[in-house]
């Protein structure tokens, strides 16, 4: 299933291209696996009904970067908002299409072959099947999900090509694209009532980011066991309750260096010592505090 005739042209006619980009937004990355940006301008009016053609050799995976976009495959709907992200292959099936103004999406295509090749055991637990017939799997927002594919657009739009950079990001992207559906099969097999708990434990935790709560207290809080806590949290999140709260916790943090220095967005998030909220910033974002507060205001001097 892909979002973009424009794609579809490129694809039936992949055997006669060379591996460098093809077009502005279309790169082949390898044999049997592509990467696009397609727009609402690739696409047609907005709000008006499209037909495109699907294929019968590539599964695609779909990550929405702005706007809206609705899909009708054979009797399955598939509706798609920014950051939402889905995996599938048509089979051929054709599809009627719906965006809005300002939609945008990246867009990666691989041949079954490939991706069982390259993923490997990340691929176990997510049901392609070996007739390859007609799927759709959809998951919502993915922060690692998201910062993969805003990183690719990035790569692609930027002038001078960086191949090596770009596949790169695309393998990235593909792992955390597969992990993330795998946790969404995962969570799908635990009662409603129990997902209703987890998801109230979840906010309870993140509630407070300068002060993380036990978990028995985050346990106490929904009506849920340790036990079931700790693994509910692997099967829906796929993150341990700590992990959760550190990522959220970090993520805040980046937001705060915008307008604070290390050390007061330090005290706000509840570390006593700045070294260690150092550290545990390195350790999500690969870089020290300090110098991601320089790269998100240049003119900024000092900590």
């Amino acid at each position: 299933m892909t979002f973009c005739s424009d794609i579809e042209i490129n694809i039936a006619s992949e055997q006669q291209q060379n591996e460098s980009t093809v077009g502005h937004n279309f790169v082949q990355l390898m044999p049997g696996l592509s990467v696009s940006l397609s727009t609402a301008q690739d696409m047609g009016a907005a709000d008006t009904k499209h037909v495109f053609p699907g294929d019968d050799q590539y599964i695609h995976l779909n990550s929405v970067l702005a706007g809206k976009f609705e899909a009708t495959v054979g009797n399955q709907l598939l509706q798609c908002g920014c950051g939402d992200f889905n995996i599938g292959f048509s089979g051929g099936e054709n599809f009627c299409a719906y965006h809005s103004n300002d939609f945008s999406n990246l867009e990666i295509m691989i041949k079954p072959e490939v991706l069982t090749e390259l993923a490997g055991e990340e691929l176990c637990g997510i049901d392609i099947g070996k007739s390859m017939s007609f799927f759709v799997k959809q998951s919502g927002p993915s922060r690692k999900v998201s910062a993969c594919a805003n990183r690719i657009q990035k790569l692609i739009r930027e002038q001078e090509a960086k191949p090596l950079l770009l596949h790169s990001a695309t393998l990235d992207y593909l792992y955390w694209h597969l992990t993330a559906l795998k946790s969404v099969d995962t969570g799908n097999q635990l009662p409603l009532r129990e997902k209703k708990q987890l998801i109230a434990a979840r906010d309870f935790l993140l509630s407070d980011l300068s002060s993380p709560p036990t978990i028995s207290d985050v346990a106490k809080a929904v009506g849920l066991n340790q036990c079931k806590l700790k693994k509910g949290f692997k099967a829906l999140f796929n993150n341990t309750v700590y992990g959760c709260f550190q990522e959220e916790r970090m993520h805040k943090a980046m937001n705060l260096l915008k307008d604070n220095n290390v050390t007061e967005t330090a005290i706000s998030l509840g570390y006593s010592n700045v070294s260690h909220f150092s550290v545990a910033f390195r350790k999500q974002f690969g870089v020290l505090p300090k110098e991601a507060r320089l790269n998100l205001a240049p003119t900024i001097v000092g900590n």
